[in-house]
């Protein structure tokens, strides 16, 4: 038998002392089963003995279908192939394609989670774009640009969060064109960068509100002795905190 340390997996367990640690000597195989793919693994942890499967925290644990087809799914949809698409020629239903793309999507939310941590970014671009799904009406929104809360013009807004500098996408959200949304944007940017980037945006009004509620500094004032109330808190936006925008203006 191999020694354990070659095995390459962690123990699973929380709990554990040696949680989510490579190669510590205390995981070894003790039995195997057949799947789809092939035999498979199951390990255990003599610190904690706690018993595990090699697909375990993975897209392809539990499932009956082999790893090929998985894969071969996923990657029709990175394509762009529909679902009628990839259900005739895999021979699976549609809602078999999404559970797939669900279970994917959450681990690569998982991944992104664990590699994006204190990013080193100096300038962070915000924007967001819309489609229509299933419905197409005329435009329903306020004076200020944000979608009206029981808007059914069937858009669907995507927020993305952009570092220029490493060509890379630090946040994505998808929701109405509201300032709640773009606080959800801007806490998610937030969580992954170190220090405060410079933010640049269109002319979208809420992103400078979005960003004085994520990076501010709270001033409070000494009470003077007199009649009256004494003055509230006041939330001031972060000596650090540069934003910029760019208005697009259409010529008619």
């Amino acid at each position: 038998m191999r020694k354990p340390k070659d095995w390459g997996q962690s123990c699973p367990n929380p709990e554990c002392t040696h949680y989510r640690r490579m190669q510590q000597g205390n995981v070894s195989a003790i039995a195997t089963y057949l799947t789809q793919s092939g035999k498979r693994r199951i390990f255990r942890c003599h610190t904690c003995v706690t018993h595990f499967a090699e697909t375990r925290e993975t897209v392809f644990f539990d499932l009956r279908t082999s790893e090929e087809k998985v894969m071969m799914a996923l990657k029709m949809l990175l394509v762009r192939v529909d679902l009628t698409g990839i259900s005739f020629v895999l021979g699976v239903t549609e809602e078999t394609v999404l559970a797939w793309l669900r279970r994917a999507a959450h681990q690569a939310e998982e991944i992104n989670c664990h590699l994006l941590r204190a990013l080193p970014v100096t300038q962070v671009q915000l924007d967001e774009m819309w489609n229509f799904i299933e419905r197409k009406h005329a435009c329903e929104t306020d004076a200020a640009g944000e979608s009206l809360p029981d808007g059914e013009d069937g858009r669907q807004w995507v927020w993305i969060s952009f570092a220029p500098e490493f060509r890379v996408m630090i946040a994505a959200v998808v929701g109405p064109r509201t300032l709640d949304t773009a606080k959800e944007v801007v806490a998610a940017t937030k969580a992954r960068v170190a220090g405060i980037p410079a933010f640049f945006s269109d002319g979208f009004t809420c992103y400078l509100a979005a960003l004085i509620a994520a990076f501010h500094v709270v001033t409070t004032f000494a009470r003077t002795g007199k009649r009256g109330r004494p003055r509230k808190p006041r939330c001031e936006p972060h000596p650090d905190l540069v934003y910029g925008q760019l208005v697009k203006q259409k010529k008619r």
